[in-house]
């Protein structure tokens, strides 16, 4: 039953309830009557926006902000939501300067500047997003939450002891917090008098964390006890939190197998003689290839020019390509190879035209532009039908080392195949044909680049790298370990090594119960010696 209270305060309350039981219908009705009865109340104004941008509608979303903010210029409620409406529609150069003007101000409540620095992140404004953090921390010095979220940007940004620091506080004020314990142990390499093994063995021994806490207190316990040359203990710890991990995914290595033949068998050779060539533009250069092989280290070399920006792990090119493909169809794709069928028909200047569009949401524009998402691999003959001119780095790396790196890391999102280690091998060993017949079917295209080779001789590498993306060689390129910017991968601790080669044949460690990859991979053709 409607309420038929006059009073906005009620209608309010009776918005907001409605909205977090999901009752959309019904709380429209109550926006429509406090935007009828109430023009003047900025808060009617501030619920019809969250509804339509729960609804997709953000051009009406921002207009009924804009509304709000008629009333009351300063509330800081509705500029928080202006920003993240603008971010929403890809209007980032508008976001970053009303997000840079809010970040200049003085507030006395932390989840301002925690919401603000959250905005400011997703920005790439990380020097006053870290400052919005530290000033919350201040506000709020035991919120678990917000130290964090500190501690995350300090990583990336390269303060590894800081970040440390924060998540030692994080973990005594919550425990349960087994994602900090997991990020506090990624920070450095662990000492024999200076480590969590002990502390971590009785947070698992408590058994009574949900599994995804389990998951990371093992990876955790891993990488510790593989720090401190404990291998056969490293390896137990790892292979239990593997098990968890696959156990609660439903997943079918067969069906990535299949999506990758079919991906062979589609993009044949004559695809690339009598196809006509897509969008023509010389700034995205691709960094391709399994996860864990060195394509961070690669990025940071080229991402040191003065030309290039990097834009992190995009999942660009994948969304492009399919709103093309929902466009074409009147339903959805039945399945993977559905999807590779109907991609052989795109129009691949329209996909290239779409995926520059998009990689330039922030409003800048900049000579050559980064890509590094790894599954990008799965694309390259797309890649360069839509956008001949880019450039397409594929790292190779010893087949052992690649798989126990890809075992040892739990990823947030995807990958799948690697908490199964016959699953890896299988996936390995497809994505190596894969890679094979791009270099056939695009002689000259891929440039392929070895993490050994880079990491024994960087100079030569490095040189050889920056001219095959048509760039002037400069002295930086050589010195990432030096590129302030911040490294938001799984490998953001390691960049600021600098150039070492102690993970090259890492996997010999564990050579006995890799053993059965071993010989899967060599059967297959891979050479693991």
């Amino acid at each position: 039953m409607m309420n038929t209270s006059s009073n906005p305060e009620h209608l309010l309350e009776a918005f907001w309830q409605l909205f977090k039981q999901q009752q959309f219908d019904a709380a429209t009705q109550y926006s429509s009557r406090l935007q009828q009865e109430f023009p003047h109340v900025v808060q009617g104004w501030h619920a019809a926006a969250v509804l339509a941008a729960q609804q997709h509608k953000l051009q009406e979303a921002l207009d009924h902000i804009e509304q709000a903010l008629s009333l009351e210029a300063d509330n800081l409620q509705c500029l928080l939501l202006k920003i993240r409406l603008l971010i929403n529609k890809g209007q980032r150069i508008e976001a970053k300067a009303l997000a840079l003007q809010l970040s200049q101000q003085t507030y006395a409540n932390a989840a301002i500047y925690a919401e603000l620095a959250l905005l400011l992140n997703t920005l790439k404004l990380h020097t006053q997003a870290l400052d919005c953090y530290q000033r919350a921390h201040l506000l709020a010095p035991n919120d678990a939450g917000i130290l964090f979220n500190l501690a995350s940007l300090q990583r990336y940004m390269g303060h590894l002891a800081a970040a440390e620091k924060s998540l030692d506080r994080v973990i005594g004020l919550n425990p349960q917090d087994s994602e900090a314990w997991l990020l506090r142990s990624s920070l450095r390499k662990q000492q024999a008098d200076n480590n969590h093994v002990q502390a971590l063995e009785m947070r698992i021994a408590q058994a009574s964390d949900p599994v995804i806490r389990q998951v990371q207190l093992h990876y955790a316990l891993a990488k510790e006890l593989e720090d401190l040359q404990q291998y056969a203990r490293c390896f137990k710890a790892l292979s239990q939190g593997a098990r968890l991990r696959r156990k609660n995914m439903q997943y079918d290595v067969q069906q990535d197998v299949a999506t990758i033949n079919k991906i062979i068998e589609v993009f044949a050779a004559d695809v690339f003689k009598h196809t006509p060539r897509g969008y023509h533009s010389k700034q995205p250069i691709f960094i391709l290839g399994l996860p864990r092989t060195g394509s961070t280290l690669v990025e940071r070399i080229i991402d040191s020019h003065s030309d290039v920006h990097s834009a992190g792990e995009l999942n660009t090119f994948a969304l492009q390509m399919m709103a093309q493909i929902r466009s074409k169809q009147h339903s959805a794709p039945a399945n993977k190879l559905a999807v590779v069928e109907l991609s052989r028909q795109l129009d691949f200047a329209a996909l290239g035209e779409s995926y520059i569009k998009n990689t330039q949401s922030d409003g800048e524009q900049h000579k050559h532009v980064i890509d590094k998402l790894p599954l990008n691999s799965l694309y390259a003959g797309l890649i360069h039908l839509a956008l001949p001119e880019a450039k397409i780095i594929y790292i190779t790396r010893h087949p052992m080392d690649t798989c126990f790196a890809i075992y040892k890391q739990l990823f947030t999102n995807g990958y799948p195949f690697s908490y199964e280690l016959s699953e890896l091998a299988q996936y390995q060993i497809a994505h190596q044909r894969l890679m094979q017949h791009w270099q056939t079917v695009m002689p000259g295209v891929i440039y392929q680049l070895s993490y050994e080779q880079l990491v024994t001789d960087l100079p030569t590498q490095a040189r050889k790298l920056i001219d095959f993306c048509a760039l002037p060689w400069q002295p930086q390129c050589a010195h990432f370990e030096q590129n302030k910017a911040a490294s938001t991968t799984a490998s953001a601790a390691q960049v600021r090594q600098g150039v070492y080669s102690s993970s090259v044949g890492k996997w010999r460690h564990f050579g006995d119960e890799l053993a059965q990859v071993k010989q899967t991979l060599q059967a297959a053709g891979l050479h693991c010696d």
